[in-house]
């Protein structure tokens, strides 16, 4: 499946206040107001909202838009979740980098004046190239999304704001990045020698970082995530035990059927049964 993502242009006409009611997503949301005035709600905080500001919701996270009386409001909305970029690319990890950085900057965005014309002109084109769904959708949305990330990592501002910003230490957050890969490409061919293509540790240190952060190696902490998919399977869908199998990024059902049973304590079948039957 490929990673959610969604942009709207949203227009409330004079009159449309309190629209919203508190709510989360399980992606993140990016809103840009382009005119009008408003407040934002973020995590029981309230917040002044006109044109020209930026607010960052990660995913999970409480939010809502106030409208005011008498105050029309135009604003962009953009929905994605990091699956968007690749952790095997540099390039992408500079870009989940900015995310983190907005991430912690809780909230409210910090731009300068001088960044709105640049950052709705990116926002126009992102949104162009979601409606059309042309030809290599996702890279075209992945290309024009960089370019809002860049944008907002080059603005004056945001550059201040963010050398305040203390991410977690290197290893914790390489841990974080290797876990992330993990979520993203169970199904595939993932191993140590692939995490390794991109994480600038040394094997050895590698395993003695990750074990130490979470308390299981790196190729225990995938075999649960494809069990735990495995078992999401087995339950809510009537697909053949080999299909499951392949798709959780087992060689083969014979060892998909040997390693199920270890985690789980019955084989696949069984625990399928069982299920139904309760």
């Amino acid at each position: 499946m490929p990673p959610f993502f969604h942009i709207s242009k949203n227009v409330n006409p004079p009159g449309c206040h309190n629209a919203q009611v508190p709510h989360e997503h399980d992606h993140h949301e990016i809103l840009f107001c382009v005119d009008g005035a408003g407040a934002q709600l973020f995590e029981y905080q309230e917040y002044s909202l006109n044109a020209g500001d930026m607010f960052f919701f990660p995913a999970g996270t409480r939010h809502c838009s106030i409208f005011l009386p008498n105050k029309s409001f135009e604003c962009y909305v953009v929905g994605f979740q990091n699956e968007i970029f690749s952790l095997a690319s540099a390039g992408d990890k500079e870009v989940l980098n900015i995310v983190e950085k907005m991430r912690l900057l809780h909230g409210k965005v910090a731009l300068s004046g001088a960044a709105q014309p640049l950052i709705e002109f990116v926002l126009k084109k992102l949104l162009s190239e979601h409606q059309r769904k042309q030809n290599a959708y996702l890279a075209g949305i992945k290309m024009v999304c960089t370019e809002l990330f860049v944008a907002i990592a080059r603005d004056p501002r945001f550059e201040e704001e963010g050398e305040q910003i203390c991410l977690p230490p290197s290893d914790e957050r390489m841990v974080r990045e290797i876990i992330d890969y993990l979520e993203s490409y169970y199904m595939g061919p993932v191993s140590v020698d692939t995490v390794l293509e991109f994480c600038p540790l040394s094997r050895t240190r590698l395993h003695s970082v990750f074990k130490e952060i979470t308390g299981f190696t790196l190729i225990q902490y995938l075999t649960s995530i494809r069990v735990k998919r495995a078992k999401e399977l087995l339950t809510s869908t009537d697909m053949p035990i080999g299909n499951i199998s392949r798709s959780t990024g087992f060689c083969s059902p014979a060892y998909f059927g040997q390693v199920f049973k270890k985690e789980a304590g019955v084989s696949p079948g069984e625990y399928r049964n069982t299920r139904l039957v309760n």
